[in-house]
């Protein structure tokens, strides 16, 4: 959601102005399976045991043909579906530039069970470094309280949505902290136990020797290219959806 408030200033189009509290709420919705327990591919478009180049946008679109005008939709749903296409381009260009690569069955790591820690480490971490504004945050977590997600999206349900609407704010004002990174990893990743408080407490005092490791494994230039390119394609995928 840092990401898309920083994709909007750039932007300053008039729905995403208006409508920032539905935009916010779309950039971060691909993840409601979270909350539904839906597979993944339902929301994000993108098979990850397709290695062939794929596009969650085109398939999105494909889907829900009625969503492409973002004049006829209207504004609170044109934001939404603005902030849905950022989080499913920086998600792509995210596996393929860095989890694939670096993390995934095809990469150096394969095999390791570490690797997928180490992942979901790095993007905790990236998301730490993003909320360095808390002016930002607070600017972000009133819109979503504010928003009345009068959006039709059609292939997730309003009530759904309202609910999502609430994790969202709470996940936002909530700080990034060691403990809450440990009940991320074991909520995203069912096979990593920790037997008990002990357990738990001792795993959180490795995790400054688990980033430094991991940061070296990635780069931090690799991250900012990333970054970089990620969010210029979605600028641009953003700005021909809007126009």
């Amino acid at each position: 959601m840092t990401i898309a408030r920083e994709l909007a200033c750039d932007l300053t189009a008039p729905a995403l102005e208006a409508e920032r509290g539905a935009y916010y709420l779309g950039a971060t919705t691909p993840d409601i399976r979270v909350l539904t327990q839906w597979d993944r591919g339902r929301t994000h478009f993108f098979d990850l045991h397709d290695f062939d180049e794929q596009s969650g946008v085109h398939r999105l679109f494909e889907q829900e043909p009625a969503l492409r005008d973002a004049v006829a939709i209207g504004p609170a749903t044109a934001a939404f579906m603005a902030g849905y296409i950022s989080h499913l381009v920086l998600d792509e260009d995210y596996i393929t530039q860095i989890y694939r690569p670096l993390f995934g069955e095809r990469s150096p790591m394969s095999g390791d069970a570490w690797a997928d820690v180490m992942d979901k480490a790095l993007q905790w971490d990236i998301d730490r470094a993003a909320r360095n504004d808390e002016s930002q945050i607070e600017e972000i977590k009133r819109a979503l309280m504010e928003c009345a997600v009068e959006v039709e999206i059609g292939f997730i349900a309003k009530e759904t949505l309202l609910k999502w609407r609430d994790v969202s704010t709470e996940v936002i004002a909530a700080p990034p902290s060691v403990e809450r990174l440990v009940r991320f990893l074991q909520r995203r990743m069912p096979g990593l136990q920790f037997e008990d408080a002990t357990n738990a407490a001792s795993f959180a005092e490795g995790v400054p020797a688990l980033l430094e490791r991991t940061w070296l494994h990635v780069g931090p230039e690799r991250i900012q290219e990333y970054l970089e390119s990620a969010k210029a394609r979605a600028r641009r995928t953003m700005k021909e959806y809007l126009s």
